[in-house]
């Protein structure tokens, strides 16, 4: 996790190797034009004395548009005039494409239809990095359970499975897990609350009916490696944090695709929290400070107007996949008209598109049933 640390100068060579190492990245240092916006920036998602302080199934996105190489030139201004808005629009913002509060109302819109067709056509592609804030905010368990473990070198896949599971019933039993993080002010546990911690943990894992052996195999090694810690003097990872702060900060989403993408430019949308850290802690590779990105205005950046559109939509779709079943999901699915179904297969075909030219433009901070879901809905026919 990237936090900015007072005094703390990051190279982010080696960060970078691994990463295209171990997701088999290629294409990393050819040279593409990004542009960026945001949508649900809570700017820290933290517990409160109810709930929290925003929505659970909001997960915050940060991306847009990208297109190969630099300064090509687009018909913009014809497309723009294709969407025939109102002359007092002075700049495009995700409802005026895509108006509707959820997103199968986002996707019966002609406009959106005009424009992801425009892109598709145009060859530009979308790119997004997507962080669910409670599985961030709960993964941290697993990691240290696992910890200066025997069980450290467990393979990805069984970690993972134990982070999926874990999230699934915690986020099905939100109420009470709240009142426990309360109760110890997650994810700052003091050493001498780290055995009544695992002891509720361990209470309520075993009070859960699971619903195939897999999350029974899953939830029974959780509930072990808990049994395991009680003696612990600390969790790792859940001590010397800030009382009942979640995710404290997305500035390592704006920082990642800078040093990933070296070679190309990064256009975002201004935010002033993020100019003065950047300013604060410069990026550099090979101990080479980058200054390949900008923040501007959105009134001013067509193309910044248009990621707001973009990523407003998959924002609504991620909220959309957070709080439906997948039954829910399937019988609502089936109503759509002939606007819904075709715009989702577009952006179905965008989303696939994007990823065959470059496997780094989609990234996903998740579970795996959101992820599930969200394929179950764009998959639909």
């Amino acid at each position: 996790k990237n936090k900015f640390q007072k005094g703390v100068f990051m190279d982010y060579t080696d960060i970078r190797k691994l990463a295209i190492e171990f997701s088999g990245l290629s294409g990393m240092d050819d040279t593409y034009t990004f542009y960026y916006d945001e949508t649900n920036n809570s700017r820290k998602f933290r517990i409160t004395e109810k709930d929290f302080n925003s929505s659970k199934d909001e997960d915050f996105v940060i991306g847009g548009l990208v297109y190969e190489g630099e300064n090509r030139q687009f018909s913009l201004d014809k497309l723009f005039q294709s969407f025939k808005l109102q002359s007092n629009v002075k700049e495009i913002k995700r409802q005026h494409i895509a108006p509707g509060k959820t997103f199968l109302e986002c996707v019966k819109s002609p406009k959106l239809q005009l424009l992801l067709k425009w892109i598709i056509e145009n060859e530009v592609y979308v790119h997004f990095m997507a962080m669910n804030n409670l599985y961030f905010g709960i993964v941290d368990i697993i990691d240290s359970l696992v910890d200066d473990t025997k069980f450290s070198m467990l393979p990805p896949d069984y970690i993972n499975l134990m982070k999926n599971t874990l999230y699934k019933y915690i986020n099905a039993d939100i109420d009470y897990i709240h009142s426990v993080f309360l109760k110890y002010n997650y994810p700052n546990i003091q050493s001498d609350n780290v055995q009544p911690f695992c002891e509720d943990f361990i209470a309520w894992i075993e009070n859960i009916n699971v619903e195939n052996e897999q999350e029974d195999f899953g939830l029974e090694s959780v509930r072990q490696l808990l049994k395991a810690s009680q003696k612990k003097e600390n969790l790792c990872f859940l001590s010397n944090n800030e009382d009942l702060i979640l995710m404290d900060g997305y500035e390592s989403l704006y920082i990642e695709p800078i040093y990933m993408f070296p070679y190309s430019q990064h256009i975002f949308d201004e935010e002033v929290e993020i100019i003065n850290k950047l300013k604060a802690f410069p990026i550099s590779i090979d101990n080479q400070i980058l200054r390949n990105y900008v923040f501007v205005k959105s009134e001013s950046n067509q193309w910044i107007q248009l990621s707001d559109v973009i990523i407003g939509l998959l924002g609504k779709l991620f909220l959309y996949a957070n709080s439906k079943s997948n039954s829910e999901i399937i019988n609502e699915t089936i109503r759509l008209n002939d606007m819904q179904r075709e715009n989702i297969s577009l952006l179905k075909s965008l989303i696939e598109k994007s990823e065959r030219k470059c496997l780094a433009f989609i990234h996903f901070t998740a579970n795996f049933y959101e992820i599930e879901k969200v394929k179950i809905i764009l998959s639909m026919k």
